[in-house]
């Protein structure tokens, strides 16, 4: 009951403070029953809010989280963790429209965390102060190890964008980054998928990168004006594959494909014979082009920026 506590805790703190429709109750029973199944969750507004950044979330929305965790064969079986769509579109905070009772929500969800935080590093300090008990946290640090030797992990169709047409209003501006898939697996020294058993001293995982790319369009077409469900549509379709390069976007990152083989020893400190790391990464091609409409929409901005900046100094001096 302690670990899949621990499971549950961390996927509301790491997934329920940004997003709307998380049902933690429905949460908590799949983590017991080892199945975990969260499909089109909205992301928050002010998911952002604690970076200090003055953007906000238009829409974004995860299409499909899931996790597998077989709670009664740990130590002969994989976690899987499954990432299958996460669309986001974030906008200039003044683009959207002032909403008091959002506001008030939101300053009052800031405040909750707040005090979790403080409660949190409370029980932190409090507990290092008590003596620990050796044998249980030995017993859980080698389950941590084992989930880790075994853990899977699958992303697929990731698409973050930001649009702006307010700093700018006659050259609208889209920069963004799409990813078709990204994966990790555990194998044996052969490379070949398997399940490592706890006397395994090394773990070998391969990873797999695909069509990770990133765009800067000049005179954007903009998507914030449409509707919450037209937003996802038009991000969910605007992410390259393999077979597929969206002919419109003004890449500064063609796709790019890649592979790593990575060999993890935790003893290798005590052993001194062999790297805690050993990774070998192969990327195909990396094509970075930056073309003259890109430079002269920056070029804008910074006088535009350095104009607002000398209006601002002068009100000031006033």
């Amino acid at each position: 009951m302690v670990l899949e506590s621990l499971v549950s805790d961390l996927l509301n703190r790491f997934i329920g403070d940004y997003v709307e429709n998380l049902n933690k109750s429905q949460l908590k029973i799949g983590i017991w029953g080892g199945n975990v199944v969260l499909e089109n969750l909205r992301v928050k507004e002010n998911a952002l809010s604690e970076f200090d950044v003055p953007f906000k979330v238009k829409a974004g929305q995860i299409g499909r989280l899931t996790l597998k965790i077989p709670w009664k064969n740990l130590y002969s079986d994989a976690v899987v963790a499954t990432l299958d769509g996460l669309y986001l579109l974030v906008v200039p905070g003044a683009t959207i429209k002032y909403d008091e009772l959002k506001e008030d929500l939101y300053q009052q969800e800031a405040k909750q965390k707040e005090l979790q935080r403080i409660e949190e590093a409370m029980q932190l300090a409090a507990s290092r102060e008590k003596p620990q008990d050796q044998k249980k946290d030995s017993f859980a640090e080698k389950l941590a190890t084992q989930v880790i030797k075994n853990l899977q992990v699958k992303i697929t169709s990731i698409h973050l964008r930001f649009e702006d047409d307010l700093s700018d209003p006659e050259h609208p501006l889209s920069v963004g980054v799409t990813l078709s898939e990204l994966s990790l697996q555990t194998t044996d020294e052969s490379w070949k998928s398997c399940i490592l058993n706890e006397a395994a001293k090394i773990s070998y995982k391969l990873g797999r990168l695909e069509c990770l790319c990133a765009y800067w369009n000049v005179n954007s077409p903009i998507f914030y004006k449409g509707s919450w469900e037209d937003i996802v549509d038009q991000l969910q379709a605007g992410i390259s594959s393999k077979d597929l390069e969206i002919p419109h976007y003004q890449y500064i990152f063609k796709p790019i494909f890649a592979s790593a083989k990575m060999c993890i020893n935790p003893t290798a400190e005590l052993e001194l014979k062999s790297p805690k790391l050993d990774l070998n990464l192969e990327v195909q091609n990396i094509d970075i082009q930056i073309t003259r409409p890109q430079v002269r929409q920056t070029e804008r901005r910074v006088r535009q920026t350095k104009r607002q900046t000398g209006e601002r100094d002068k009100e000031r001096d006033r």
